[in-house]
């Protein structure tokens, strides 16, 4: 195609780059694929498509080896992230025509596997060879309307909620430092132990993910405290104008505070004072979650995840792997110290 050109973007004119992609995302950005890969095993491509100069598209790719296979992921289990993926500018005139260009030119060059998620839920990649795996449903809160709407618009046993965590003392408070982290992780271990599982994040992540965008601006925690006790945290990376709602935990023995309605409640209002006008729950499973429904959102489709492998011995390799990656997450498995697991 004439006048088009993929080149690998360097890190320091990323950011400013998915700037002129209106669905990019925090996860798009430079300080999550550093947190990326200062704890895993792939580095990211920062690949670019550019028509006579003029940005097309920007597509972060992580890709590593798996034996003799190169695997391309954008993203793959166990990285955290629930949105990435090509975004375009609106220049992109034939959004298809430049996936297809990015995956044959280098750093791409066509892996013997390849998962990515498209913002652009109605393009469909199925001509360039990707199946369709599944669609991902979130449920999300316009922050533009006032703190009256807002509270409104819950329904009322979720008002009643946030009315009864505050009677009981608890205070909000948005964390300035890391000092969260341990109490954090450990919460998280309390929430997952429930389903017999270790948390899908480790305290390494957890640690680098905070250095790199709390430096860069993009990241707000907040947590529920009683007293000097800290109950409940909310971790919630934003690119200045959306809330994605990461990870939450709290203390099993603190539950009758009733700190998860307020915590969220007040960190939304936090997020809007800060300029933010939309606050993402987030799935993780394909389904929004029924908890997250009583905050009266809007539910929409946020993304698609597709796949491409070169033969099916790759793509039964893909599905052993995934399921490894979930039994590593059992608490009777003595592959990963408790504190320590891999995420999916």
């Amino acid at each position: 195609m004439s006048g088009y050109h993929v080149r690998e973007a360097d890190e320091q004119e990323w950011d400013s780059l998915l700037d002129r992609c209106p669905l990019s995302t925090v996860y798009h950005r430079g300080a999550w694929l550093g947190a990326l890969e200062a704890v895993g095993d792939a580095e990211f491509s920062r690949v670019v498509c550019e028509r006579d100069g003029v940005l097309q598209c920007a597509w972060p790719v992580g890709l590593l080896r798996k034996g003799p296979l190169r695997v391309g992921g954008s993203p793959l289990p166990g990285w955290n992230t629930a949105y990435l993926g090509p975004v375009f500018t609106p220049d992109c005139g034939d959004p298809l025509a430049v996936i297809n260009m990015m995956m044959r030119a280098k750093p791409i060059s066509n892996p013997s596997f390849l998962a990515t998620r498209c913002m652009h839920v109605d393009l469909d990649l199925s001509t360039l060879g990707f199946q369709r795996t599944r669609a991902f449903s979130t449920y999300e809160i316009d922050l533009t309307k006032s703190e009256e709407e807002l509270f409104s618009a819950m329904k009322g046993t979720c008002r009643t909620r946030v009315r009864k965590g505050s009677k009981n003392g608890l205070v909000v408070r948005v964390e300035e430092d890391d000092s969260y982290i341990e109490d954090f992780c450990t919460m998280a271990e309390d929430v997952f132990i429930k389903s017999n599982q270790r948390p899908p994040y480790s305290r390494g992540f957890i640690r680098a993910m905070h250095e790199r965008l709390h430096a860069s601006g993009e990241l707000v925690v907040t947590s529920a405290f009683h007293g000097d006790d800290r109950v409940a945290t909310l971790v919630i990376p934003h690119d200045g104008r959306t809330a994605m709602y990461f990870a939450g935990g709290s203390f099993a023995d603190k539950l009758s505070l009733v700190p998860n309605n307020l915590l969220h409640w007040e960190t939304m209002l936090a997020c809007k004072s800060m300029g933010m006008t939309r606050y993402d729950f987030i799935s993780t499973s394909g389904k929004p979650g029924q908890f997250k429904k009583t905050f009266g959102p809007d539910e929409r489709v946020s993304c698609v995840h597709w796949e491409r492998s070169s033969n099916p011995l790759v793509k039964w390799m893909r599905e052993k792997y995934e399921q490894r990656s979930r039994a590593r997450r059992k608490i009777n498995s003595p592959q990963l110290p408790k504190a320590e697991a891999s995420s999916e």
